[in-house]
C-alpha cells in the first residue's frame, strides 16, 4: 500500500475538482457526474479519490483494492502506474548477411 499511496495519494473528490476546475481557466462550475469506473458509483463531494498518472480518478478504496489484487495498471485505459517510464532503447542493427552464391 506504500507504493500506491507514493504514487497515487488520496485527496478528497471536491479539491480535485477545485483544482481541475481551476487548472481549466473556465471558472464555471459545470454540472458533471463523475463515476468511479471499479465500482460504477458516482463520486460525492466528500468522496476520498486517487488520482493516476493517466489522469483517470477512482476511489480510493476501490483502486487499493485493485492494486491488492496485484494490478499496477490503469482499470481504464491499462496505463503502468507503478513503473516508472523506461528510457527508449536504441533501435537493434542487423547486421547484412553476405551473399553467397
Amino acid at each position: 500500500m506504500e507504493k500506491l499511496n507514493e504514487k497515487a495519494p488520496n485527496q478528497s473528490y471536491s479539491s480535485w475538482k477545485e483544482k481541475s476546475e481551476s487548472d481549466s481557466g473556465s471558472g464555471t462550475k459545470e454540472t458533471t457526474f463523475v463515476v468511479c469506473a471499479i465500482c460504477l458509483e458516482t463520486l460525492q463531494e466528500d468522496d476520498p479519490i486517487r488520482k493516476l498518472s493517466c489522469d483517470h480518478i477512482f476511489h480510493s478504496l476501490c483502486l487499493a483494492k485493485w492494486f491488492l489484487k496485484r494490478h499496477e495498471t490503469c482499470p481504464l485505459c491499462k496505463a503502468s502506474f507503478m513503473r516508472t517510464p523506461e528510457k527508449p532503447k536504441s533501435p537493434v542493427q542487423i547486421p547484412e548477411r553476405a551473399h553467397t552464391r
